[in-house]
Order: C-alpha cells, then structure tokens, then sequence
C-alpha cells in the first residue's frame, strides 16, 4: 500500500500550479492524480461517452452490447495503466466473467435476460475498480458490501467534479490563456441570446427567411442530434463520476477494526428465532415431504400449499443469510453462538428444500416460467452460499464475500448461456397432451425467439390428428396452429430485418434461419 500511495503522491506533484483540494490529497491520493490529469481521465470519459452513444443509441442489445463491455475492459486497462497499478488476478477474473456476459447478451433474444446480464456486468466492473483501488486484507462480508453499495452514492456524490476539473483544466490550457480566443468566446456566449431574438422577429417578418432560418434551426437542433449528445454527456458524467468515486477509496484507512458486541446480544435473538424455525421445520417435515403421510387441510392442494408460502420461505431464506453473516461479524465468539448459528443454518437448508420442493410442485402443476427457473437458480446458488456462510462461522480467515461472489457469478453465467427460453419450450411442450390457444400465446408471445426453434418445428408439423378431434374447444386445430406459425414466422422476419450490425443478435438469425427452413 506504501508503495502505491508513493507512486500516487509522485503523480501529484507533475503539475505545481494545479492546486486540488487539500482533504482530496490527503485522504485520497489516488483521487487527486485522477483530478490532476483531466486531461487523460476526461478524455478516457468522453471516448465511454462516444462509444455508448455509438453502440445503444436507437440500437437494441447484441453485438453491440459485447463490443461496448470490450471497449469498457479496453478503457479500465488504460486507466490502470495511467495510474500505474498492475492488474490484480482478481481483476482479470471480473473483466473474464463481464466479457462472457457481453458475449451472452449477443446470443440471447431474452429482454430480462438481457437486463440481468447488464447488472452483472456493470457490478462485475465496479467491483474490480474497487479491488484495484484499494487493499482488501482484513474486510469481512459486510464490509465489501459496503463498499459495493457505497460506490454508488460515491459516484453520485462525485458528478459535480468533471465541471469543476473541466474548468480547471481550461483555465491552465494555453488556447484559454490567450485574451483574444477568450473575448471570441465571450462575445459568442453573450450574442446568443440577442441572436435568438433578432432571428425570431425577422423571421415573423419575412416568410422566405423564417423557412431558411428554420431549416437550419431543425438540423441544428434535431431530435437527433439531441440525443446522440445527451447520451455521450451521460456517458462521460458516468465514467467520471465512477472513477472518482471508486477512487475515493483508495488510501482509506482499512486496519481499524469493527468494535464488537456482547455476544449475549446475539444468543438471546438468535436463541428465540431459532426456537420458532425448528417448530417450521418440523411442519415442513411432516406435512410437505413426507406428501401422504398426513393430510393436508381440505381446502389445499398440494400446488396451493407450494404457492401460497415459497416466495414467504424465500425472503425468510435471505434474512437468516444476513443475520448469520450479522452474527459473526458484529459480535465476540462464543461457542453458544456458534452453536445457534449452526442449528439457524441448518434450518435454513431446510427452509431451501422446502422453497425448491414448493416449486417443483407448482412447476408440475403449471409447468416452467422464465421467473420459475431463476428462482430454482437462486436456490441453487443459497445452498453454496449456505455452506460457506457455515464455514465462517468457524473460520474467520474464509474469504466469504469472494466465494460468494464467485458462486454467484460462475452460476449466472452458466445460466445464461444456456437459453431458457429454449428449455422452457421443450419442457412446455412435452408435458402438455393438448396445446390451447393459451398455451400459442405462451410460446409465440410470452417467450423470447431463443424458442423460436422447438416452437417453429412444433406449429409446422400438422400430423396431430388426435388433436383435431379433441373434444375441447380451446385445443389448437391443424388450421390454426397453421395461422399462428404463419404469424410468429413473418413477426421473426420483420424483426431480424429491421436488425442492423451494431444490435446483429445471433437469436433473432437463428430464429430467422429456422423460418427459412420450414418455408
């Protein structure tokens, strides 16, 4: 840490006559460096600017968006290497899992996918700001949770500081320092607005000049221009105010350690919840697992029973994450307590089968969503969770934050990649005797074109006779599922076409390429 503070502190000094505020030098000296060189720093926000204006605007998401997270690891590593820090291996595993979610979003046509892959992008990125920035020893979870959250309001906080380093900047710049561009610049602010007025009252005058005028003034001042602006103006406020406010971190001091609580605090609310979750879990026992050995309610099914409490187990399931974590972090060790948290760990496992047990009996009943999978995503990723968070409690060496966030990612990732959508239809279809008109909106609407192949092949095949002579109205006849693949397969048309290069998804070719193959 001495190290790159001194490698700091040197960069401070390149620049006497550019004077930043004495607490930036002093708590943070990376931040200082950063304000010093607005000219590199600025520069490098104004290229994130030009580039997200240049890949989203009017743009949908796909190669777009992995080339935009290519250019952000490009500019991260040119940042780096401006501040003279070396990349951390840690780092290089946060650009790797970013890059494939930039390459997943370009493969998938699934919109909450595709939101789910930004946020995991964007956390991945600042995460790896924050670990380049500053030294991690001694952290514990909350800490590093804090930093996460912290960031953002440090980012917000910061927006301010690309006007005033601007104007610094300009200030010192030979082009500014000249008395003539100055008063040319003045002259041009303060002409603006007599300018504007006079145009209008001759162009009330004459109709000739009122056209050409606002001609001009349209391209001027067009839609267009507008946003591409305001979205590099956003872009180069973002970059800036993240980096400062990442940078605001480092040279913090990180060896001052928490004050603990009397861990007689802890035993007695934990001991009381404790209590009330081996009575839940004795019910889930005897009453959900066991699915026979006693009767439920007469005015329950088993579906009924899984719905009415999963998304209850589950919110209870993140609670007692926190409360473990809380508990070891915030109070002395005592064997009382870690016996409790062990027992409220186990509990909480049981509280996770019986959420996943739920779902799958609502999932046999209802069949599979894109919501329905994340979730069982999310249950699959509490049982690592679960035991890391055991594992700490008696280790305090185990890196929980780092474990947890490579579970997280490693798993989202994977998920990602494999299209549920595709999945989601497969299952659909073959666990349904009789397709409805409900269930042709499910799989044209409701679902992304990741289906599109299973979907396609099922509407064209037109060798179902049992279900033209299916007495329920609501099935699908040969005619109509003919009318709605011929709907689903024009939409897939028009959508890939009106596709450019920059937003080229390889789901909606696919999509595209399976329709021409049926035709």
């Amino acid at each position: 840490m001495e190290q790159q503070n001194n490698i700091l502190s040197s960069g401070q000094q390149e620049d006497p006559s550019v004077v930043v505020p004495e607490k930036e030098q002093t708590n943070s000296p990376l931040l200082g460096q950063v304000r010093l060189k607005f000219n590199i720093f600025g520069g490098i926000s104004l290229a994130f600017g030009i580039a997200y204006a240049a890949c989203f605007y009017k743009a949908g998401a796909g190669v777009n968006l992995f080339l935009f997270t290519l250019i952000m690891l490009g500019l991260l590593v040119l940042i780096m290497k401006r501040l003279s820090l070396p990349i951390k291996k840690a780092t290089i595993a946060y650009y790797t899992g970013a890059a494939l979610l930039g390459l997943s979003t370009m493969l998938t046509a699934n919109i909450g996918l595709q939101f789910l892959n930004i946020i995991g992008i964007l956390l991945l990125l600042d995460r790896s700001l924050l670990h380049q920035f500053q030294e991690e020893q001694g952290f514990d979870f909350l800490k590093h949770m804090g930093r996460v959250f912290g960031l953002l309001f440090r980012s917000i906080a910061s927006i301010g500081m690309p006007f005033t380093d601007g104007v610094r900047f300009i200030k010192r710049t030979k082009v500014i320092k000249n008395n003539k561009t100055l008063n040319i610049i003045l002259g041009c602010i303060l002409a603006l607005p007599v300018l504007l007025l006079v145009t209008s009252l001759l162009s009330s005058a004459d109709l000739l000049f009122k056209e050409m005028t606002g001609k001009v003034f349209q391209f001027l001042v067009s839609p267009r221009i507008i946003n591409v602006i305001l979205l590099v103006f956003f872009g180069f406020l973002a970059c800036y105010g993240i980096l400062c406010g990442a940078a605001k971190y480092a040279g913090m001091e990180n060896t001052k350690q928490r004050k603990k609580e009397d861990p007689l605090i802890a035993i007695t609310a934990i001991g009381l919840l404790t209590a009330v979750y081996l009575l839940f879990c004795g019910i889930q026992i005897i009453y959900l697992f066991s699915n026979g050995i006693f009767v439920l309610p007469a005015e329950f099914t088993f579906a009924e029973y899984a719905r009415r409490g999963f998304f209850e187990l589950l919110v209870v399931t993140i609670i007692n994450i926190v409360l473990i974590v809380a508990g070891t972090a915030l109070f002395h060790e005592h064997k009382v307590l870690k016996a409790l948290l062990t027992i409220m760990t186990v509990c909480t496992y049981i509280m996770t089968a019986s959420a996943a047990y739920r779902m799958l009996l609502y999932i046999a009943a209802y069949h599979l969503t894109f919501l329905r999978l994340l979730v069982l995503l999310f249950l699959f990723m509490d049982v690592f969770i679960l035991a890391g968070v055991l594992v700490s409690i008696y280790r305090k060496e185990f890196p929980l934050f780092g474990y947890c966030v490579t579970v997280v990612a490693i798993s989202y990732i994977v998920f990602s990649f494999s299209r549920p959508d595709y999945w989601i239809a497969s299952y659909h279809l073959k666990h349904k005797e009789e397709i409805t008109m409900e269930d042709a909106l499910f799989l044209t609407d409701g679902l992304s074109f990741d289906a599109a192949p299973v979907v396609i092949s099922y509407l064209s095949d037109l060798n179902h006779s049992e279900q033209g002579e299916a007495k329920n109205t609501e099935v699908l006849t040969e005619k109509e599922k003919e009318d709605y693949c011929a709907r689903y397969c024009r939409r897939i048309l028009k959508q890939q076409a009106d596709r450019s290069f920059r937003d080229f998804n390889y789901s909606y070719y696919q999509a595209a390429q399976t329709v021409k193959q049926y035709q």
